[in-house]
This record gives structure tokens, C-alpha cells and sequence, in this order.
């Protein structure tokens, strides 16, 4: 309960950040319209991704491994219906919209951050480029 009175203070913050760097822009400075606007995107996208991580790791506590998809959609539902007024219906319409790729993945061993990442939700991150150095021992001895 108090997890949820964090996410959703955050939530609330996040948003009335957002909002007042938006009123305080001059409106005719396109340029700085277009960087609020970036990240305003970035900050509602983060807030998308913590949310649904945040859900999900919920829903996977309660939720057995051989859970099946009526069971996964209920504890879905029942989630949303425990947050607060506000997040209810952005939860309910999240669970809805994604219901059959969340009852997909959350039937996998694959974590919350690799559902939403799977989902789209969450951003993945660019992968690690490796170099290898291979040694041509034929040459070494010239």
C-alpha cells in the first residue's frame, strides 16, 4: 500500500513537473517547444515504464507459475481496482489494451522489465558492442 502511495506521488509530481515547464515557455520559441516537448515524451515514457514494471512485479507475486490465462487476467484487474481513483483508469485501459501480450509473457519465466520491454513500453538498451582480438600465432614468430 505504501509502494503504491510512493508510485503514485511520483506519478503526480512527474506530471505537474512536466506541466510547469510547459506554461513557462515562450510561446514563440519553437526550438525550446521542441526540447520541453522531447522530454516530456521521455519523462511520460519513464513513467509508463515504472508503471508497468511496477504492475507486473505485482501481478507476478500473486500469480503461481502454472497459472492460467482467466487467473492472469482477474489478478490484472484486481491490481488496478487497488490503486488509487486517478491511476484505476489508466491501469485498467493499459490491461485491456496490452491484455493478451501481458497474459502471453506473464505466463513466461521473463522478468517485469522484459515484459515491458517486450510490450514496448519500456525502451531497451542499445547492445554492448564487443571486440575480439584474434591473434594470428602462424605470424608471431617473425
Amino acid at each position: 500500500m505504501l509502494r503504491n502511495i510512493f508510485l503514485v506521488s511520483l506519478l503526480v509530481y512527474a506530471v505537474c513537473a512536466a506541466h510547469w515547464e510547459i506554461r513557462e515557455v515562450d510561446s514563440s520559441a519553437e526550438d525550446e517547444d521542441e526540447e520541453i516537448s522531447a522530454d516530456v515524451v521521455k519523462q511520460q515514457s519513464s513513467i509508463q515504464c515504472s508503471a508497468c514494471k511496477s504492475l507486473l512485479k505485482t501481478v507476478k507475486k500473486k500469480i503461481s507459475s502454472n497459472a492460467s490465462p482467466d487467473e492472469i487476467k482477474t489478478k490484472l484487474n484486481n491490481t488496478c481496482e487497488k490503486m488509487f481513483m486517478p491511476l484505476r483508469a489508466k491501469c485498467k485501459h493499459f490491461v485491456q489494451k496490452y491484455l493478451h501480450s501481458l497474459i502471453d509473457e506473464l505466463m513466461t519465466d521473463d522478468g517485469p522489465k522484459t515484459i515491458c520491454t517486450k510490450i514496448h513500453i519500456c525502451k531497451s538498451k542499445p547492445p554492448i558492442k564487443e571486440f575480439i582480438v584474434v591473434r594470428d600465432q602462424a605470424h608471431d614468430n617473425f
